[in-house]
């Protein structure tokens, strides 16, 4: 494949242009990497902030693709493309050069948009033609390729562009479940419900089977615009079209009604489930969490009033005015232990919570369940929260689940404290948690303020903890 034409790289690191744009699910799920990889990418973020020419730049592309492996490259390069940042340009050209090197379609549209949008349109022309002739053997192959520009382009605004690809793309013969899944999906990215709607009928007509992402998604895009009605008609369609009411519909609806935080139809689908025995899932539980506005800055604040049990939760809420629908979203979701059940771990010597794959409002919730799930139980040798190091985050810097995890439980007065082992796992011995646990909470007068050790006590921890936090990043 020819070289992409390669951007040189601006005088300092603080001329770069950065934005973050509605990446593709593929391109986010590549850039989370892990391990090792992901370790190896934020050195390499680094030494790229370091350099103040072209040429340096470039020697450090060449040398991390040259000894890094495929998944660490792709991963470095996702992430680079996801910010926006122009030396993703030579870092694409660097990557097929490798010998590893495998044509990505979500990569080869995702690096012509960026020229695109950088100013480069014959290049980013370039690499679309030269793409579809030495890399695509097939009109489907095409078809999805077009689908992947049309995301690309319209998450930088490129609206234009990408109705051109939308208008070549209908001009084919187009076939295949994957291809039209894959339009709708663009479409909707792009905010085009009528015609994602549209899309979806044909696919059916054709006698392919939707799943019910696709009817989330068309219903989403007409909720996203204001059209309530338009969504609720497709919600109710997915049913007409053979989609069973399960755990996967469920969340599809819940999505649906927290983009446009609809509570009382959420309140009422998750009292639905709960008639149906169909359980809320992480996904679900993040959702309806995620559009409580009063209980995300409830959060966000981290004053010293923040509630520190379920029942000072729910009592707070109550006392800022939030209204009736939210509260009762929260109550119904603490009143269910299936997402709980699932997060917590019970082994002969350990219980631990794991927060993968929840959101901090949620996190923070979930915390609040676990300590009372967790009391007046025979507990084993060893209780640990697991809250991750950030890897799969799209916020860059501290931790934000590991920060709130670890700022909570500070001001509950537990014991449980960063493991010198891994730096993403909260933990202490039992002894010390069955104490803990017998004298919590606090007398109900002060449940929601700071423990009564010192009025400074938490403000020295947290203080102690972020100057370890900063020598343990130092280091």
């Amino acid at each position: 494949m020819p070289a992409v034409a390669s951007i040189p790289a601006p005088p300092a690191a603080a001329q770069r242009r950065r934005f973050s744009p509605v990446a593709s699910a593929s391109l986010r799920r590549v850039a989370s990497g892990g391990g090792s990889s992901w370790r190896s990418e934020r050195r390499l973020m680094s030494e790229l902030e370091r350099t103040v020419t072209a040429g340096a730049a470039e020697r450090v592309i060449r040398s991390y693709v040259g000894t890094k492996s495929e998944r660490a490259a792709l991963a470095a390069l996702s992430r680079l493309l996801m910010d926006s940042d122009p030396l993703a340009i030579p870092f694409y050209e660097a990557v097929t050069q490798a010998r590893w090197f495998k044509w990505s379609s979500i990569h080869a549209a995702a690096v012509a948009a960026l020229l695109e949008g950088n100013g480069s349109t014959g290049e980013s022309r370039t690499l679309i033609s030269d793409s579809i002739s030495q890399h695509l053997q097939s009109t489907n192959e095409v078809a999805l390729f077009y689908c992947d520009l049309m995301a690309a382009f319209s998450s930088r605004g490129l609206k234009d562009r990408a109705m051109d690809f939308y208008t070549e793309l209908r001009s084919m013969p187009l076939s295949g479940r994957k291809t039209y899944m894959a339009m709708i999906k663009s479409l909707c990215l792009m905010g085009l419900p009528s015609e994602a709607e549209k899309t979806l009928r044909e696919m059916v007509s054709l006698g392919y089977q939707p799943e019910a992402f696709q009817f989330g998604s068309v219903a989403k895009c007409y909720g996203k615009s204001g059209s309530l009605v338009d969504m609720e008609r497709v919600i109710t369609s997915m049913a007409d079209a053979g989609i069973r009411f399960g755990t996967g519909a469920a969340d599809t609806v819940l999505s649906c009604y927290s983009s446009c935080r609809d509570h009382s139809k959420m309140l009422a689908w998750l009292k639905k489930m709960r008639k149906l025995r169909i359980a809320p899932t992480t996904k679900g539980y993040n959702f309806v969490l995620n559009s409580c506005s009063s209980l995300a800055s409830v959060v966000q604040e981290l004053d010293p009033s923040l509630p520190l049990s379920t029942t000072g939760l729910v009592k707070r809420l109550r006392s800022i005015s939030t209204p009736a629908a939210e509260v009762e979203l929260v109550q119904e979701l603490l009143a269910s232990s299936s997402v709980l059940d699932k997060a917590m771990e019970w082994s002969e010597t350990e219980v631990k919570l794991n927060l993968h794959g929840f959101s901090t409002v949620s996190a923070y919730v979930l915390m609040l369940q676990w300590v009372d799930a967790v009391k007046g139980r025979e507990l084993p040798l060893e209780v640990s929260v697991v809250c991750g190091i950030g890897k799969h985050s799209d916020v860059r810097g501290e931790p934000k689940v590991r920060e709130l995890a670890q700022e909570v439980l500070s001001r509950m007065g537990s014991p449980l404290q960063l493991s010198t082992r891994n730096k993403g796992r909260l933990v202490a011995k039992r002894d010390r948690v069955k104490q803990w646990l017998a004298s919590f909470p606090v007398p109900e007068e002060g449940t929601d303020q700071w423990p009564d050790a010192t009025s400074q006590q938490p403000y020295v921890f947290t203080l102690f903890r972020k100057l370890g936090q900063f020598f343990s990043n130092l280091v």
